[in-house]
């Protein structure tokens, strides 16, 4: 009897373990609440340009352009600047000088080298180096830059310290949905005005500027700041601007091309 009872209990036990086990194995999963919160992704930064403007020592040069005490003259070329931030020259070489030096270009207090070219025959300083500079949206970028600046009896009319910048960028760098040229023209006081994607144009070195936009990039959500403080372009134009336009500020209340 007792080995009887001893099998029976064991029979039990082991029928009630099979059963929890199965109940375990059928019971529902929890589910997800409905109104769990979901990450969204993190807003890109709205396109904006390199914070570089114009510094003094630099413009002054555009008045007497000559190489400083300690520049070392560079050898005569037909093509002045790096990659797509570049010029090229047409003409008498007797029309052209080159040299290199250190200068300040960025109000830090530190020169750095900085190649230059001065075309005689349009009266245009050229300067050209590698930069590290921030964005007028935060973040930080490099690229080679290539700065124009008109001095004196410019035939262009435009006036004496005015010019304009360009930075090669890569796609991403300052937010910009495409690799490419981007930069300001500048007026006589080194205010920049007209930021934006660049396109050069080789036949008369100079430039157009197409304004950026927030909208011009995914995820872009934020206005950009005003382009004499950092740089950015303004979001409201949507109009190039061409080398045939004055280089004097405009009264008009428009933003000026220079």
């Amino acid at each position: 009897m007792k080995v009887w009872l001893a099998r029976t209990g064991a029979i039990s036990m082991a029928t009630a373990l099979m059963l929890m086990t199965n109940a375990c194995k059928q019971a529902p999963k929890p589910e997800v609440a409905e109104n769990q919160s979901v990450s969204q992704p993190a807003p890109q930064p709205a396109p904006s340009v390199p914070n570089i403007h114009v510094t003094p020592p630099v413009q002054a040069k555009a008045t007497e352009a000559k190489p400083g005490p300690k520049a070392e003259k560079e050898p005569d070329t037909t093509v002045f600047g790096k990659g797509k931030a570049s010029v090229h020259f047409k003409g008498s070489p007797h029309d052209r000088s080159f040299w290199s030096e250190q200068l300040d270009v960025d109000n830090s207090g530190n020169p750095v080298l900085v190649q230059e070219a001065w075309d005689n025959r349009d009266k245009v300083l050229y300067l050209s180096n590698d930069r590290n500079f921030t964005c007028g949206n935060g973040q930080s970028a490099s690229g080679s830059t290539l700065m124009a600046i008109y001095a004196k009896g410019n035939p262009r009319k435009r006036a004496v310290g005015s010019g304009w910048w360009v930075s090669e960028l890569n796609a991403g760098d300052c937010g910009v949905p495409a690799e490419g040229l981007y930069g300001c023209k500048f007026d006589a006081a080194g205010n920049n005005k007209d930021c934006g994607a660049a396109t050069m144009q080789p036949e008369v070195n100079d430039v157009i500027i197409v304004p950026l936009s927030p909208s011009s990039t995914p995820g872009g959500t934020s206005g950009q700041a005003s382009p004499n403080s950092t740089g950015s372009a303004p979001a409201s134009s949507s109009s190039s601007h061409s080398s045939s336009d004055s280089g004097s500020s405009s009264n008009s209340g428009s933003s000026s091309n220079q």
